[in-house]
């Protein structure tokens, strides 16, 4: 588990064979880092504490540099054995949705290329994937499991808070085709009242709401993309000016509003929750991690640290 750890977030080149008999800088529980891992994973961590060249370093700044990744590779060696002694897993079955579902953020062939890019093998990009999970599911059953929001606690909070609010949302009816050309023709008939907005929708409209007469229900401000942030000035009835967009062109009418206005407490309830249980469960989770390394042996060589440069 630590040496699985150790390759995937510290060292991006798979093909290093690590020097056991070397100088060890660090031992905790009995597993031991050698300066020659420390250092590779030193290598590793430069993007993540933004660090451009450890050569060109002052010393201070080597010194803080050493620390921080001293610091973290601590809180993983602790958290992969924790893993390891709760005997934490997850079946193939569930890492292959998880991965699926990494994947799935990346564009065609994209994946390959930042992994290419950030000198990182496939094999470690997913031992890297399933630590995260593994560790995410031993915080979950430890720490996070443990942690409840009251009612009381909720209702406090939401009295005390003035940032529960729902902005302005407006009701449309939308048609959209391809050509300018045929998009005028509709705004024509629409002004000759010859047909209604809602039958045009129906008639000519591409985009899926058409069947229902172009009905887009209610919406705010930032959930459409931003070439339609005008239809929120138009008033109730009124028909927008032709926009064009990508995706075509686009006429919108307004046939409903809602002002911004407070939240009441039951439509703040789910917000309110994920907000204190989060500083609830980081509050936990330092503790808990806090009486974890109390209980550990750690043994750091500051006179090999002081070496690595």
């Amino acid at each position: 588990m630590i040496i699985m750890l150790l390759n995937s977030c510290f060292d991006n080149n798979s093909s290093v064979n690590f020097i056991v008999d070397d100088e060890v800088v660090l031992d905790i529980n009995d597993e031991k880092v050698t300066s020659k891992q420390f250092k590779k994973m030193l290598v590793g961590q430069k993007k993540i504490f933004r660090v451009q060249n450890i050569q060109e370093l002052k010393p201070e700044e080597l010194s803080w540099f050493k620390n921080r990744v001293l610091d973290e590779l601590v809180k993983k060696i602790l958290l992969a054995q924790e893993i390891e002694k709760n005997n934490i897993t997850i079946d193939q079955n569930e890492f292959n949705k998880v991965l699926n579902q990494k994947r799935e953020g990346y564009v065609e062939d994209t994946l390959e290329k930042t992994l290419v890019l950030e000198k990182i093998s496939r094999e470690d990009w997913e031992n890297s994937i399933k630590n995260t999970v593994l560790t995410n599911k031993l915080i979950q059953e430890h720490v996070n499991s443990k942690v409840s929001v009251s009612e009381k606690e909720m209702r406090e909070y939401f009295d005390k808070s003035d940032e529960f609010h729902k902005k302005e949302q407006v009701r449309a009816l939308h048609i959209m085709v391809e050509s300018e050309e045929e998009i005028r023709k509709i705004q024509k008939e629409i002004r000759r009242k010859q047909k209604t907005f809602s039958g045009l929708a129906k008639e000519y409209s591409l985009g899926p709401e058409g069947i229902q007469g172009g009905d887009l229900g209610y919406f705010e401000a930032g959930q459409m993309p931003e070439e339609f942030d005008d239809v929120f000035k138009l008033k109730i009835n009124k028909i927008s000016d032709i926009i064009r967009t990508p995706y075509g062109f686009h006429l919108f009418k307004v046939v409903g509003k809602v002002q911004e206005r407070k939240m009441n407490f039951e439509e703040s309830r789910s917000s309110i929750k994920k907000i204190l249980l989060r500083d609830l469960q980081d509050k936990a989770f330092q503790k808990w991690f806090l009486k974890l390394k109390r209980n550990a042996r750690i043994d750091i060589k500051y006179d090999v640290l002081n070496k690595i440069n």
